[in-house]
Formats: structure tokens, C-alpha cells, sequence
């Protein structure tokens, strides 16, 4: 099978990779396309790992265990953009999987690239789907032009962790033992000074080295708390981004190092572990990363991420479940049925620490009870997605290149206004260039 340069190179941008790398003309490299299954097969492609997979390969068994052994190929690909670059070849090359993970931030790329098949409402009614079973607000979220591409699985959002034993000392928590509420950042600088004194070696740890994606979740929840408009309008094609709230979000962020209260050094992984080992009360880091929490033992609970500014809002996204485009014309079919099972069994799901959007879950007596994670629920009502442009998304340049910069100002590398200025010649950049899609 052979791209021409035009495919290559939407391939390449939806995936996120440099433009520069498209090799037009040559064959698919093995692994870019799915395997050709029996009809009775669905090929789900997906980018799960850690927790996220575990709880994927539970539902995976369920399904298999109701429609037969070889009724599933499931295929794990790498996160990000080698995943989001594998999907778009594998389409527009014709040889797509059945159904596939995308995030909602990736969502309308791929749609007004032509390569899903709208989910129209008799289509989903066919399967026993509707809009109204979602979420409204992530569903409404999922909307390219006001028509389905994909349906919502759940919300996987930044939250606060806790550690109940330091803010129990601290007396930061209520008589139910939950964490009394938070609000304003001057009763947020006072909470986790308070649980220093109670022993914590830092009061908050987040990411901050090596991990741009962190780096921009973190600043755009700041940012918008703040009142910062997006940083991006019109699709992508002009930086409509604050600067003085962007310097000013920097800044406070900076703030919290050089008080002593979060270290400037940490990692994904040693944020975590940080908190894990019980040497932080507070850890700021996605919902999915409850499994490791809790394998660690160490006594904690969630809150969704405190209101400190103007504006509640919290980063996240959403994984959906989307139907590549198939030159037969040929609608899901079975890949729908396997789609509604996979929003059924969501509390499996939820384990993971994500929020379900299926109502019947969500709603469901079981969800309701199912703490910490049903605590963090009120953040679906303040979630905040990336701006759409082509260079958005889950692991996208726009992610990459801002992150960078918040790292280094966080580090005090960087002034706050230097860091904006460099955040605004690179998304201006981006814009100016015509979209490949």
C-alpha cells in the first residue's frame, strides 16, 4: 500500500509529528495497518498502558467471555503522537482498525479531516446509543459542527490528592474525615503551609522536569482560573492568549517554589512517588494516577482541584471511541456493538481513577458510592479542554512547546514574561502556517 505526499503529510500532522519526517511515496511500515480479521471480529486499537490498561483488558475479557474468544483483537499502541500518527496512515491508507481510542482534544482534527464515519442518531439508535445516555457537557464537547464523530468514555482530569494522615494533623479535615473546603489562594497557601508544620517534607508536589504535557495542564488550569481566554480562537489560526494573565499565572506558580512549599525538581514519577512515600500532603496530577496511589498503601483521598482564583476550571480531556472512515462506505456495524458494551462495563473503568460519562454508570447506585474517586465527580461541571487547532491535543505540539516553557519559568530558568514571549512566537508560528488538513 503506497500514500501519496498529500496523505503523508496529514497523516503526519494529525499524529503531531514534524512535517519534515513524511516519507511520501514508500510503503506502510509493518504495524501501521490493522490485520485483516474474520467477520465476525472486531479490531480495537487503543493507547492504554499502566492502570489504564489493566482495567482495559478486564473489560476486554468480559467481552470475549460474552461473544467468544476470537471476537476482540485488541492492539496497544504507543501514547501520543506515534499513536495518533499510526491511526491517520492506517486510514487514509484503507486498512483503518475497526474502532479506536481518541482523545476529544484530537477528536475534530480527525473528523474535518474526513477520516471518521459520522455516528448519525438513527445509526446509533440501531445499536441502542444516545446522546442523552452522556454526559451533556462532555457530549456536547464531542461535537464537530454539531454532528457525533465518537462516543465519550470518560473525563480524566487534574485533581488534588490528599494525604488524610498529614492534613488530618494539620486540621484540614472535616469530621467525616474529608478535606474541609478550599478556597481562594491565600487559604490554599495557608493550608499547605499548615501541613508542613504537621510534619510534610512539602506541602505540594507536581510535575515539572521532563514533562511538558504536566507543564501546560497545570499552567492552562492556573491560567483560566485566572480569567485567561484561550490561548488559542478561530480553529487555531490567530494566538488570542492573555499575556499579562499568562506572565501572572507563571508567576504565582513560581511562587510556590520559592516559598518552600513544592519542589522545582520533580518528575511524573517523582511527584508521585514523592506523595506515595507520605513526604507530601497535597499531590496536583491526573485522576489516573489513583491505581498507583492506592498501590502504594500510603492513606489518602481526592477533592477535585480547589476554585483559587476568579473562574473554577480544571485541565482535562476525554478518551472517546471513534469509527474510522472505510472506503467501503460501510457503517460500524458490529465495531458499535462492541463500543456499547465498552460503555457498560465503565465501572470497571472507573477504577482507574477517571470519571465515567455513560449516565447508567455514572448516575448508577454503584458510582455514587465508590470513593475517593466518585468525590472528584463536580469537576465534569468545570472541566476545560484544549482550544481546537490542528497543532492541539493530547500530546500535540502546542502541548509540547508551551509545557517547555512553563517548566522553565517554574524553575526560575525563565522569567514569567520571557517564557510568554517565547509561548506567543511559537503558537504564532503554528497559526500562521496553513493547516495540512
Amino acid at each position: 500500500m503506497t500514500l501519496n505526499r498529500r496523505q503523508a503529510l496529514k497523516a503526519m500532522a494529525l499524529g503531531g509529528t514534524a512535517l519534515a519526517t513524511a516519507a511520501c511515496g514508500s510503503p506502510l511500515a509493518s504495524g501501521l495497518v490493522a490485520t485483516p480479521l474474520e467477520p465476525e471480529k472486531v479490531a480495537f486499537w487503543n493507547l492504554w498502558s499502566g492502570g489504564d490498561g489493566a482495567r482495559a483488558q478486564q473489560i476486554f475479557e468480559r467481552y470475549r467471555t460474552a461473544r467468544g474468544a476470537g471476537s476482540l483483537e485488541a492492539t496497544t499502541l504507543a501514547w501520543g503522537s506515534p499513536y495518533y500518527t499510526k491511526l491517520s496512515l492506517s486510514i487514509v491508507g484503507g486498512r483503518p482498525p475497526d474502532v479506536a481510542v481518541c482523545h476529544l482534544s484530537r477528536l475534530s482534527n480527525f473528523a474535518r479531516a474526513g477520516l471518521l464515519t459520522e455516528l448519525t442518531p438513527a445509526m446509533l439508535r440501531g445499536a441502542g446509543i444516545d446522546g442523552a445516555q452522556f454526559d451533556t457537557s462532555v457530549w456536547r464537547s464531542g461535537l464537530v459542527d454539531g454532528r457525533a464523530y465518537g462516543l465519550p468514555v470518560d473525563i480524566g482530569a487534574l485533581v488534588l490528592y490528599y494525604n488524610t494522615e498529614i492534613c488530618g494533623r494539620a486540621g484540614l479535615l472535616d469530621a467525616s474525615g474529608r478535606l474541609k473546603p478550599i478556597t481562594g489562594e491565600a487559604t490554599f497557601r495557608a493550608a499547605l503551609a499548615a501541613t508542613r508544620e504537621a510534619g510534610a517534607r512539602w506541602g505540594l508536589v507536581s510535575p515539572v522536569i521532563a514533562d511538558p504535557s504536566s507543564n501546560w495542564r497545570i499552567f492552562d488550569t492556573v491560567y483560566t482560573q485566572m480569567g485567561g481566554q484561550d490561548v488559542l480562537g478561530d480553529n487555531g489560526t490567530r494566538v488570542t492568549m492573555d499575556d499579562r494573565t499568562a506572565a501572572e499565572s507563571l508567576r504565582w506558580l513560581r511562587e510556590l517554589t520559592t516559598a518552600g512549599l513544592s519542589p522545582d525538581t520533580a518528575t511524573d514519577v517523582t511527584s508521585v512517588s514523592l506523595f506515595a512515600a507520605g513526604q507530601s500532603a497535597f499531590l496536583v496530577h491526573g485522576a489516573w494516577q489513583t491505581p498507583t496511589i492506592v498501590d502504594s498503601k500510603v492513606p489518602f483521598s481526592l477533592a477535585p482541584v480547589p476554585q483559587l482564583f476568579e473562574r473554577p476550571a480544571v485541565f482535562a480531556d476525554s478518551h472517546a471511541l471513534v469509527f474510522p472512515r472505510t472506503d467501503s462506505g460501510d457503517g460500524p456495524g458490529r465495531a458499535l456493538g462492541f463500543a456499547k458494551f465498552f460503555l457498560e462495563n465503565t465501572d470497571v473503568w472507573a477504577q482507574g481513577g477517571s470519571l465515567p460519562v455513560y449516565r447508567p454508570v455514572l448516575e448508577g447506585s454503584w458510582f455514587r458510592d465508590y470513593e475517593p474517586v466518585a468525590s472528584t465527580a463536580p469537576t465534569k461541571d468545570i472541566a476545560i479542554y484544549d482550544p481546537p487547532a490542528w497543532y492541539s491535543g493530547a500530546g500535540s505540539t502546542m502541548q509540547t512547546s508551551v509545557g517547555a516553557q512553563v517548566a522553565l519559568a517554574r524553575q526560575g530558568l525563565a522569567s514569567p514574561e520571557d517564557a510568554v514571549r517565547a509561548i506567543r512566537d511559537a503558537l504564532t508560528g503554528y497559526a500562521a502556517t496553513p493547516s495540512p488538513l
